[in-house]
């Protein structure tokens, strides 16, 4: 009987691999290389697989939202996960995936790191309170125009020297008034 009471909770629908705290944050990875030529690498997603509400039953990110590097999983479960892997396999952080942090409007500080390549539609959209941004990636991550939808386009964005005029010509960075390096 009492496995009958825990079969919804095991049925939980998840579209990531693995979950990591990162800075009194969890964020959610999605594997999307588990080696080869490029090494393992991972996308940052969202928990639920609910489109329309990603974030529905779960904690949403708040305050300084670091994305990192590269993370070691506790234990990775997921679809995409071998289970001959132990805890041992470091994944590089290389994109974030589209809603992945929709509608997070708790989030006020954003930190990405030099390995993220794309930023997904609406990656961060209807993140009101983000105030600022630190980009470390030499090369302006892709984004697409609604990745920052509801986000105040005002807002300072840091990018490394000298990267200024790749980002300020890059599709969706070129949105934000306030681009300087650091």
């Amino acid at each position: 009987m009492l496995s009958l009471l825990l079969l919804p909770l095991c049925l939980r629908a998840q579209e990531f691999d693995f979950a990591k705290k990162v800075n009194g944050n969890t964020l959610y990875f999605y594997i999307t290389s588990t080696g080869g030529k490029n090494g393992a690498t991972v996308e940052v997603t969202y928990p639920s697989d609910n489109e329309d509400q990603p974030w529905k039953g779960y904690r949403k990110p708040s305050g300084q939202l670091t994305i990192p590097e590269t993370v070691t999983p506790d234990r990775a479960r997921g679809r995409n996960a071998d289970p001959e892997d132990d805890d041992t396999t470091v994944y590089t952080v290389t994109s974030i995936r589209y809603n992945a942090f929709a509608g997070c409007d708790r989030i006020t500080r954003l930190s990405l790191p030099p390995s993220i390549k794309d930023i997904g539609e609406s990656a961060f959209s209807g993140c009101k309170r983000l105030e600022y941004i630190v980009v470390q990636a030499p090369v302006p991550p892709r984004l697409d125009e609604s990745s920052f939808d509801q986000v105040d386009l005002d807002i300072p964005v840091r990018v490394p020297a000298p990267t200024y005029e790749s980002y300020h010509q890059a599709v969706g960075w070129r949105q934000f008034s306030e681009i300087t390096e650091y």
